[in-house]
């Protein structure tokens, strides 16, 4: 670790600390220092909720087997990639930034390393969880009645930790590129991902608008099995919630993510990360990515009443 130290324009002290494979400057001015305290209280309590929230939610559906499907599974992992970055990089994050106000250095070196590579890790696999979840909806559309010979649970843990091994060795090759290749490349995957969810999600609209025409029009012959016809409507409606709750996180991924990769950008190819205004809206939008994760176990209960019912199970059999 190497330790420089310089003035700025508005004569406010900056110590540069090269750790590992970056260099970031600590700015000693009062609105750093104000940022930095509010940060680490808020993700303290975002963390915690997300650890708590997420880890309700995994236990849940590992343990209800009615739960054991496909899009069930999916939902789990990605609460899994959520549980990482409340219990991981959120203490991480916290621990960094209080190193920084306290200028211990050394302390701030391993924490933030930590932090970025448990977040990068998380979140790239998020994204290829979030993927999936969207196409497997299409899927259940699409397929109808061939989709679980086509889409198994094996399958999608296959696919899922293929994207883990995939999303690690994505991180780990920071040691070995520089940033600006780094942060392009995994940007660039991530929205690809996004870019896929939402043309999947308007062919998931088409869809649904196609089923909702045909239901109605089954509703008129006599004939037709009312058994039946009850049961094709509650799957459809289970569908319809399940494919909403989704886009609603995607939506909240969405907003909270562009405006991180437009300062991360910004720090690394505009600002170089030496600019303490960027440093700070950095700060701040990592504090909302965080924020989401919490929220997201809410969305889950709110929208799922499946999952719901299994963590209710669960909390009294404890």
């Amino acid at each position: 670790m190497n330790l420089s130290r310089s003035s700025s324009l508005v004569n406010d002290s900056v110590s540069s600390v090269t750790c590992l494979y970056f260099t970031a400057p600590i700015f000693e001015s009062w609105a750093t220092l104000a940022v930095n305290v509010i940060a680490c209280v808020l993700n303290s309590f975002f963390a915690l909720c997300s650890s708590i929230g997420n880890l309700v939610i995994v236990i849940a559906i590992w343990k209800t087997t009615s739960l054991h499907t496909p899009a069930n599974i999916l939902l789990g992992w990605f609460a899994f990639c959520d549980f990482l970055l409340g219990f991981l990089a959120g203490p991480a994050f916290v621990v960094f930034k209080a190193a920084e106000i306290a200028r211990n250095f050394e302390l701030y070196c391993g924490s933030r390393f930590v932090y970025e590579f448990c977040s990068q890790s998380a979140l790239n696999a998020s994204f290829f969880v979030l993927t999936f979840m969207a196409i497997d909806r299409y899927l259940s559309l699409h397929l109808h009645l061939r989709y679980r010979e086509v889409v198994t649970n094996k399958r999608i843990t296959t696919a899922v930790l293929v994207v883990w091994f995939l999303s690690v060795s994505m991180t780990i090759s920071r040691f070995w590129v520089d940033n600006q290749t780094f942060l392009f490349v995994t940007k660039c995957s991530n929205f690809t991902c996004l870019c896929v969810i939402v043309v999947v999600y308007l062919k998931i609209l088409v869809l649904v608008r196609r089923h909702q025409i045909q239901i109605t029009q089954l509703r008129v012959p006599e004939s037709f099995d009312r058994r039946g016809s009850q049961r094709s409507l509650v799957d459809f409606a289970q569908f319809k919630k399940y494919a909403y709750t989704v886009s609603f996180i995607v939506v909240l991924i969405i907003v909270c993510y562009v405006p991180t990769t437009i300062v991360s950008f910004c720090k690394q190819y505009i600002c170089t990360e030496k600019q303490e205004d960027a440093k700070i809206l950095y700060t701040m939008m990592v504090t909302f990515v965080f924020f989401t994760t919490a929220l997201h176990p809410l969305v889950f209960i709110w929208r799922t009443t499946e999952v719901t019912d299994a963590i209710k199970r669960v909390l009294c059999k404890s």
